[in-house]
């Protein structure tokens, strides 16, 4: 009986201090605010539009199709429907601005046609979503750099979003 309140009274103290030692992490981490609720809304798969414009005069240049996803913690993936001989897929970071809005910024590498890297392209843009979480807008610029790392060209891209559900 001595020894089963003495396990008792070592088990307790345990568990005590377990409880002590996670509520005190708790407190001094807090939630992720990317993480929370309103701020990871555009976490998922997107189905995008995409239209090249002209920043001098907003022509239409290109328009191709591509495929988003938004990560938990501001990371993601692009894949355009393009040729990838010519462009690689692309990397993103995100963050929530306020409310529906958030910021973007991808990056991707670009091929001539034998194949050499002739440069890449940083591309930022700002995107809202509707309430329902399952449609977005935005614009931005993209930055065209050579592959010494030159400023030779922008383009101001356009995006249209809906959330891919696995229907065609």
């Amino acid at each position: 009986m001595k020894r089963l309140n003495k396990v008792i009274g070592i088990a307790a103290a345990l568990s005590i201090g377990i409880l002590v030692t996670q509520a005190t992490a708790l407190a001094q981490v807090g939630p992720d605010p990317r993480t929370s609720a309103r701020h990871s809304r555009i976490v998922g798969l997107w189905d995008v539009d995409v239209t090249v414009a002209s920043c001098a005069n907003g022509a239409p240049v290109a328009s191709f199709k591509a495929l988003h996803k938004y990560e938990l913690g501001g990371t993601g993936q692009v894949v355009p429907a393009t040729n990838p001989a010519s462009l690689s897929a692309h990397v993103l970071i995100w963050s929530h601005v306020a409310d529906n809005d958030y910021l973007m910024a991808m990056k991707m590498f670009r091929f001539d046609g034998a194949g050499n890297a002739i440069g890449w392209i940083v591309l930022t843009n700002e995107v809202s979503i509707n309430e329902a979480a399952d449609e977005y807008a935005g614009s931005g610029i993209a930055e065209i750099f050579d592959a010494a790392g030159n400023l030779v060209g922008a383009s101001c891209p356009t995006l249209a979003g809906t959330r891919f559900t696995g229907e065609p």
